[in-house]
């Protein structure tokens, strides 16, 4: 863990380093404006049509909160299967497979342990 921690330490030093060089470059620093006021009206844009069209608005957002749900429901399903050291798969309706993918992450959960 302590290798782990060193390393990310050393890619935060040398970002902030980069980070820094790119500040001082005047054409990037220019570049970096102008990206800012061109996303800025991108989502002026995208927000005058949606408001233009608000039941497909509120529509899209339905099937997106929809989706996430079903999603998670499905994962939770699949896990329990694996669990249960069952096999799970999934086959669509063109035949194409689909097997889980389980991935792992650590958080720092706040607390110290005692040595």
């Amino acid at each position: 863990m302590n290798e782990i921690r060193t390393k990310k330490n050393r890619k935060k030093e040398l970002s902030k380093s980069f980070k820094d060089e790119l500040a001082q470059h005047e054409r990037y620093t220019a570049l970096k404006e102008e990206m800012d006021t061109l996303k800025a009206e991108k989502k002026s844009i995208e927000n005058s049509v949606r408001e233009g069209s608000p039941k497909e608005s509120a529509e899209l957002e339905d099937l997106s909160t929809e989706i996430k749900a079903d999603e998670e429901l499905l994962s939770d399903m699949a896990m329990s299967l694996i669990m249960k050291n069952e096999s799970v798969e999934l086959v669509d309706e063109n035949q194409s497979r689909y097997v889980p993918v389980l991935s792992v992450k650590f958080k720092k959960d706040g607390e110290k342990r005692e040595a």
